[in-house]
Parts: structure tokens; C-alpha cells; sequence
């Protein structure tokens, strides 16, 4: 298959089978392309929120001492080969290409033909997302990658890269109340799907969570694995190990970073220190530093425009929001925004609402693409709804406003509200149309 074929043939088959929440059929095409995986260092991350933050720190700050660094993320926002990516230092940067055309077409078509005959071996069909995984690894090993930064993309235990046996290391970002559906109602019972990643003997790096620590401490006793807590401020639970805080430090020098994005930082400081406490991956700290200063993770908590400002988040779950909503308050006390939000039906929207509500100079709502896409106008009856609810208690906010597209809202938002910064949210999938807009890619 060439480019345009490969990319049909993906995105057809996403369209038809959606998830499957399974490791059978991933093992078996990994087996036949000769398990690509067992030749890595695989730093394995899971989490709800802050994922795709912890593993850009963490790639960028081994990319700086020299090392050359597979990513494998998901979701994306620019494109679909940005769910591959080799990070290297150039001259004085660091730099993250995606995987070629050739390089998707050429992986693809291997893909293709072990589907095929694995379904005339009476296997299912593999997912979209069980053969980008697949061919996450088979091009790290094309690339001969130092280490590999994998993201999970669904819970852990049973999430497609779950089929790593031996991981380097596994990070833990917070967790909080997402695919309720696949992964349980409770922190608790989400976060056991998480920690099902950890393997038999593993390193484990986490940020402290009180809801689940003793949940994570069991696990990692039953798999005799080592834990190690980052943490931005000292806890009264003896076993959190406190990060200095260079990391945060770093971030917060260039251009306003959300609070949260401390948190990640020195999260990812925390699991570079660990890897070399291992004898793995040596990166002095000034090397730590110059790359957490210039870091760029887009879609988080990122200024794609001054004049006029617009800030774009991917917050997609009511953590997300109460995240973002802190942050806005912390950068910028006492303003009120125009929110253009959308987001997908799956999701607790009308909690992620109840945060933003209260910063809210104005909600321009639009809709969201695919199977589980929420359209504008559902979306702008949600926020009616619940604007007459807190009515007494909204300052200076003006109402919802149903948009068409993303750049009606964005022209609506720079016409009226010259003054007033704009926050686009509630999903990754409707940020690309955003630096689009501003020419930013």
C-alpha cells in the first residue's frame, strides 16, 4: 500500500470495530511480526489525566543528554502520524518527528497481511489501535531507539500495550473517574485497571493519590516491585518521597504553564532520576532543566495566541476541568473567560460545565466528530440548563452561544470579546482546528 492507501485501510477498519478491551489478537499479530516489543526499554505510562505531559518531559529531558527516544501517543491532535515519534536533540533542540508516509505505508501493509492471515486462522480481526501499537514497536526497533516512552491508551491491565512483559518502568499520572463503562465506577476500581501494568519485579514512579495509595502499595508487594512517589510538597504519609522542585521551577519560567503541569514535571523528573538510580539513562541536571524549560506539549494548558489570546486545553473529564479551572484562576485571578467547548458524549459533561461555569464570561458550544461525537446544539441545551441553575451565583457572564464550526466561535469570540481571553476545551479531537486557525502548525 502507498501513503493514502495505508491511511484508508486504518482508519476503515477504526471506523468498523472501535475498541476491543482484550490482549488475545494483539499478542498473536505481535507473535507473527516476531514480538518487535521484547527488544525495547519500554518506559510504560498510564494514568487518566497527564499522560501524554509526563512522557513529552520525560522524552525531551533523555533526548537532551543525547539518547534517542521512541513515543508512541494517543490521542493526537494534528494529524494521524503524530501517534509515532522519534524525539532527538538537533544541533542545540530537541526535535519530534513523526513516522514518514513510507515509513506508516511500509508498517501497514506488514500489519495487513498478518491480519489477513490471522483471520484465516480463525482469529478476530485486531483493532485500529492493536495495529498502531504493533507498529509503534516495529518501527522503534526500524529506528533503534535507546528507549521507548509508551502511553496506554485505554485503563492498563487489559489496554493493547499491556503486552510489554518487562518494562523498564511504569509512571502512574493521577487517575480519576473516566470510561467509566470499561473501567468501573470508583477511583478505586479505575485504578486497579490501571496497576495492572506493573509486571513481576518492575520500578514503580508515581504521583501520591490518597484515594488509591494503599491500593497501589498492595499491588506493587504482590509484584515485588519498588515504588517511589514524586510529589511537589512534603506529605504526612512517610512514604512519599518529595521531588525537589527544579522541575516546576523550570516549567513556570516559560510562558504560563497550568498548575497541574508542576505536578507532571516533577513527576517526570522523578522517573529520570529513577531509571539512573537504576544505572539506566544518565541526564545531568542542567540538561533536566534546559529541557523542561523548553517543552511544549500541545493541547495542555497551551497559549496558541497573545494578540488576541486564546488558550487552548484538552480537559476532557470533570478532573480535566477542575484542573484547568484552578489553573486559570491561579494565572490569571479575578478574569472571566469565553469558553469554547466541546466535547464527547461518553463523558461527564455537564460536571466538566459545572467548573467552568463560574470563570464563564461566555460558552460558545461546538460539536464533536464521530460515533461518540455531542453535537453543538445538545451541548449549548446542557449549559442553558445549568446556567439557570447557578444564575444567582454567575458574575458578568453573558450565555451560551451555538456555534457551527470552530472558527465561527473563534471569530465570534476575537469580535465581541476583544478583551476577554479565550479558552478552547472539553476534548483533544477539536484543538487541531484551533492552531489551524492561527497558522500554528
Amino acid at each position: 500500500m502507498d501513503y493514502k492507501e495505508a491511511l484508508r485501510y486504518i482508519q476503515n477498519i477504526q471506523e468498523r470495530l472501535g475498541s476491543d478491551y482484550s490482549l488475545k489478537e494483539v499478542t498473536e499479530l505481535s507473535r507473527r511480526l516476531g514480538r518487535p516489543e521484547r527488544n525495547l526499554k519500554i518506559i510504560h505510562i498510564a494514568g487518566t489525566n497527564g499522560k501524554g505531559s509526563v512522557g513529552s518531559y520525560i522524552s525531551n529531558m533523555l533526548a537532551q543528554a543525547g539518547y534517542t527516544v521512541g513515543r508512541y501517543v494517543s490521542p493526537t491532535v494534528f494529524g494521524y502520524r503524530e501517534r509515532v515519534q522519534k524525539v532527538v536533540k538537533v544541533s542545540v533542540q530537541v526535535e519530534s518527528e513523526w513516522m514518514a508516509q513510507e515509513e506508516m505505508a511500509e508498517a501497514l501493509t506488514l500489519l495487513k497481511e498478518a491480519c489477513e492471515k490471522m483471520c484465516q486462522d480463525g482469529f478476530l480481526q485486531p483493532t485500529a489501535f492493536e495495529i498502531e501499537t504493533i507498529m509503534a514497536f516495529w518501527l522503534f526497533n526500524k529506528w533503534r531507539v535507546d528507549v521507548a516512552v509508551v502511553e496506554t491508551g485505554l485503563g492498563g491491565r487489559l489496554d493493547a500495550t499491556n503486552i510489554i512483559e518487562h518494562p523498564l518502568l511504569c509512571v502512574f499520572t493521577s487517575i480519576s473517574r473516566d470510561h467509566m463503562q470499561f473501567l468501573g465506577n470508583t477511583i478505586e476500581e479505575i485504578a486497579a485497571e490501571k496497576y495492572g501494568i506493573i509486571k513481576e519485579g518492575t520500578t514503580v514512579v508515581s504521583c501520591y493519590q490518597e484515594e488509591c495509595h494503599r491500593l497501589l502499595e498492595e499491588c506493587c508487594k504482590e509484584k515485588n516491585a519498588s515504588l517511589s512517589y514524586a510529589c511537589l510538597y512534603g506529605g504526612e504519609n512517610g512514604n512519599i518521597q518529595e521531588v525537589e522542585p527544579s522541575a516546576a521551577s523550570g516549567v513556570c519560567k516559560r510562558d504560563f504553564q497550568g498548575s497541574y503541569q508542576k505536578e507532571n514535571a516533577a513527576l517526570a523528573e522523578k522517573a529520570v532520576l529513577q531509571m539512573q538510580e537504576m544505572g539506566e539513562f544518565f541526564v545531568s541536571e542542567i540538561q533536566r532543566e534546559e529541557a523542561l524549560r523548553f517543552s511544549r506539549w500541545r493541547g495542555r494548558f497551551d497559549i496558541v495566541s497573545e494578540q488576541p489570546f486564546v488558550l487552548a486545553d484538552g480537559a476532557h473529564n470533570e478532573d480535566a476541568a477542575k484542573k484547568l479551572s484552578l489553573s486559570l484562576k491561579s494565572c490569571f485571578p479575578g478574569e472571566k473567560f469565553c469558553f469554547i467547548l466541546g466535547v464527547f458524549r461518553d463523558k461527564e459533561y455537564e460536571k466538566m460545565i459545572g467548573h467552568l461555569l463560574p470563570l464563564a464570561r461566555q460558552i460558545y458550544t461546538v460539536s464533536t466528530a464521530g460515533k461518540r461525537g455531542l453535537s453543538a446544539g445538545e451541548l449549548w441545551e446542557c449549559v442553558q440548563r445549568m446556567e439557570k441553575s447557578q444564575l444567582g451565583m454567575l458574575e458578568r457572564y453573558c450565555g451560551a452561544v451555538c456555534c457551527s464550526s470552530i472558527k465561527e466561535a473563534l471569530d465570534a469570540c476575537i469580535a465581541r470579546q476583544s478583551s476577554v481571553k479565550t479558552v478552547v476545551c472539553g476534548s483533544l479531537s477539536i484543538l487541531g482546528e484551533v492552531y489551524c486557525y492561527f497558522k500554528e502548525l
